[in-house]
């Protein structure tokens, strides 16, 4: 392993993420006013909000400013994005470079389009020790698409994704661009 104190760090060293997911988290904590995230909210909120974990009781004042006050909902996908990098192994995104092939930490997504067919979103779980997602959250240049998953069936999650729904053909449209922020939560 690299001694970061007498040379640089080499590309291939899994600790590079972490400790620049830690440095961009103390940055964020350090650098950025108070106001920003809107008085509605506090920054500690939006963080415990963004902590919690799956099944704990959800803090509807930090849901209600995410989707009414742009600044928190802004805040709250930044720290949603410094989560991604601070628990990936290599600090990629949390994507890979296919367009309709993504692996999100335990889970892999793929969008089916099949002549006969209707598109498909297929979200498979590889661990037997992840909850299940209950919603997924796209964030792009086209906008920001948020929908309620379904129970998995056979550690399988599969949502129609026909081009008649616009919010549905949207989210489809959305995880074949690369650089799409695709959050499972």
């Amino acid at each position: 392993m690299t001694d970061f104190a007498t040379q640089g760090p080499s590309e291939e060293d899994p600790r590079i993420g972490r400790a620049a997911a830690r440095l961009v988290l103390a940055a964020l904590a350090s650098t950025e006013a108070e106001e920003t995230a809107a008085a509605s909210i506090s920054r500690a909120d939006l963080w415990a909000h963004a902590r919690r974990v799956q099944g704990d009781p959800v803090n509807f004042a930090a849901e209600r400013a995410i989707r009414t006050d742009p600044e928190a909902a802004r805040l709250y996908r930044r720290l949603l994005s410094f989560q991604a990098v601070a628990r990936s192994e290599l600090a990629a995104a949390a994507y890979d470079s296919s367009a309709t092939h993504r692996r999100i930490g335990s889970f892999e997504l793929d969008v089916i389009e099949e002549d006969d067919a209707p598109p498909a979103l297929v979200i498979q779980c590889l661990s037997d020790s992840v909850p299940a997602p209950t919603m997924i959250e796209v964030v792009s240049i086209e906008g920001v698409v948020r929908l309620s998953l379904p129970a998995p069936v056979d550690k399988h999650i599969v949502i129609d994704l026909p081009r008649q729904d616009a919010e549905r053909d949207l989210l489809r449209l959305m995880l074949a661009n690369p650089l799409a922020g695709v959050y499972l939560l």
